[in-house]
C-alpha cells in the first residue's frame, strides 16, 4: 500500500513539473525579450524626467554574438513612464534586477531627489544595495563616457564606488537604502559621492611640451604628405585622426568629492580632503593613506584601523555637547625625503613628531568640517537623530536649534601599529 502511494506521489510531482515547464519555463526570464538594465542616469527638464538606461542585450548562440550593450534615453512625467518608453521604442521589457547603479544629474539634485527615487524604492526587483551617486553635470554624459577598462561605463563606475574604495578612504559610497534612511531620519540630511569623468592621464608641464612638439611634427608631416600624396592617402590620414580622437575621448571615473543633501536637495559639497576627514568618522578604514607634514617633510601614514565614537550629552543650562573620539592605528608608509638604511629597515619606527602632527591636523580638519556642515544646515553627524534616541526628554525643547547651538569637543589619538 505504501509503495503505491509513493508511486502516485512521484507521478503527481512529475506532472506538476511538466506543466510548469511547458507553460512558463519554470518562471525563468525570457532573455530574448528582456533588456537587462545595468545602470540608470536621471536628469530633469522642467516637469519631465530624462532617464538614460544602460542595458545589456542578450544574444542567442545561433546568432553567433556575445551580449551587446546599448543606451536608451526616454522621457516621462514620472520615472515609471520613462521606463515604459523603453518597451515602446525597442520592444524590450526593462528588468532592474541586475541594476547596481543609479546616477542623479545636477538638474535632478536641484529638487527633491526622492521625486524620482521613489520609483526605485517601490520596485520589488531592485536591490536595496544598489549604489547611488550624483554628478556635477548630466547623468547622461556620465553613462555615455567611454572607459578604457570596461566596455560598460556603468560597471566601471561601480568599481570606483566599491567597498574596497571605501576602506582605503578614497570615496564615501552610499546605497539606495542608506540614503533613504538618512532622508527619513530626524535630520533629513545625507550625502552621496560625486562621480566625475576625467582623462586617464593628468596633464603635466612635460606632457604639454611633448604634446606641442608632437602636434608641430604632425602638422609638418601632414603638410608634406598633402603636397605629395593622392586623395586615397588623404582619406587614410583623416581616418587615422578620427581613430586617435576616439581614443582620446576615453575617460576614467573618480568620486573623491561628496555632495551634501538636506530634504533631498543638494546644498553643498565636500572637497577630497574633507571627504577623507569624514571617512575617519563614518567608514571602517583599512590601508588608507593619510598625509602629514612634520619639519617641512611630507609623510604618508598607512591607516590600519580607526575607532570612532560619537556621544551627544546635555550639560548645564541645557547645552548640547557632541564629543567625537577617534583612535587611529597607523604605521609609516612613505616619506618625501630619503631615510637612512636603519629607518627603512625598521618599518615600525615612525619619526618623532609625526603622530602628534597627525593628531593636530585631523582634529583641526574635524572642527572645520563640522562648522561647514553646521553652516549648510546639514546634520550628517546625526545630532537630531541621536537627541531623539538618547536624550528624548530634551527632544522637543532642542530639536529645532540643536544644530546651531551644539558645542563640539574632539579627541584624536594616533597610535603606532607596533
Amino acid at each position: 500500500m505504501r509503495a503505491k502511494n509513493t508511486v502516485r506521489y512521484y507521478l503527481l510531482v512529475c506532472i506538476a513539473l511538466a506543466f510548469l515547464f511547458f507553460s512558463n519555463d519554470f518562471g525563468l526570464t525570457d532573455v530574448q525579450k528582456t533588456a537587462l538594465v545595468i545602470a540608470v542616469g536621471i536628469d530633469r527638464e522642467e516637469q519631465e524626467f530624462i532617464v538614460t538606461s544602460q542595458i545589456a542585450l542578450p544574444k542567442s548562440e545561433q546568432e553567433g554574438e556575445n551580449t551587446q550593450s546599448a543606451q536608451i534615453v526616454s522621457k516621462g512625467k514620472t520615472v515609471a513612464e520613462a521606463f515604459e518608453q523603453i518597451n515602446a521604442k525597442t520592444g524590450w521589457y526593462p528588468k532592474l534586477v541586475f541594476c547596481q547603479l543609479v546616477v542623479l544629474g545636477e538638474s535632478a539634485a536641484q529638487k527633491d531627489v526622492f521625486d524620482c527615487l521613489n520609483f526605485f524604492l517601490r520596485d520589488e526587483y531592485l536591490s536595496n544595495g544598489c549604489l547611488l551617486a550624483t554628478c556635477d553635470g548630466s547623468a547622461q554624459e556620465i553613462l555615455n563616457a567611454k572607459n578604457p577598462v570596461e566596455e560598460l561605463s556603468g560597471l566601471a563606475a561601480q568599481k570606483v564606488l566599491s567597498p574596497h574604495s571605501e576602506r582605503v578612504g578614497t570615496v564615501l559610497p552610499s546605497t539606495l537604502r542608506e540614503f533613504a534612511e538618512q532622508y527619513y531620519a530626524e535630520g533629513k540630511s545625507g550625502y552621496l559621492p560625486v562621480l566625475k569623468a576625467e582623462p586617464p592621464q593628468e596633464k603635466t608641464a612635460q606632457s604639454d611640451k611633448g604634446g606641442e612638439q608632437g602636434r608641430d611634427e604632425s602638422s609638418s608631416q601632414e603638410k608634406q604628405s598633402g603636397e605629395n600624396s593622392q586623395g586615397g592617402q588623404g582619406q587614410a590620414g583623416q581616418s587615422g585622426k578620427q581613430k586617435q580622437k576616439g581614443q582620446d575621448e576615453k575617460k576614467v571615473f573618480s568620486a573623491s568629492e561628496t555632495a551634501l543633501f538636506v530634504n533631498g536637495v543638494k546644498v553643498g559639497k565636500l572637497t577630497t580632503e574633507e571627504s577623507k576627514t569624514f571617512a575617519f568618522v563614518k567608514s571602517k578604514l583599512r590601508l588608507a593613506a593619510y598625509l602629514v607634514k612634520e619639519n617641512e617633510t611630507e609623510y604618508a601614514l598607512n591607516v590600519k584601523r580607526n575607532t570612532p565614537k560619537l556621544k551627544l550629552s546635555i550639560e548645564k543650562k541645557d547645552e548640547p555637547v557632541l564629543k567625537i573620539s577617534l583612535t587611529v592605528t597607523a604605521g609609516i608608509l612613505d616619506g618625501a625625503k630619503l631615510q637612512s638604511l636603519e629607518e627603512t629597515a625598521d618599518a615600525g619606527k615612525i619619526p618623532n613628531g609625526v603622530l602628534p602632527s597627525a593628531e593636530e591636523k585631523l582634529k583641526t580638519d574635524l572642527i572645520a568640517l563640522f562648522e561647514k556642515t553646521r553652516t549648510l544646515g546639514c546634520d550628517i553627524f546625526e545630532c537630531q537623530e541621536t537627541l531623539k534616541r538618547k536624550n528624548y526628554e530634551y527632544y522637543h525643547q532642542l530639536k529645532d536649534e540643536i544644530l546651531k547651538t551644539v558645542r563640539l569637543e574632539t579627541e584624536v589619538k594616533f597610535q603606532n601599529v607596533r
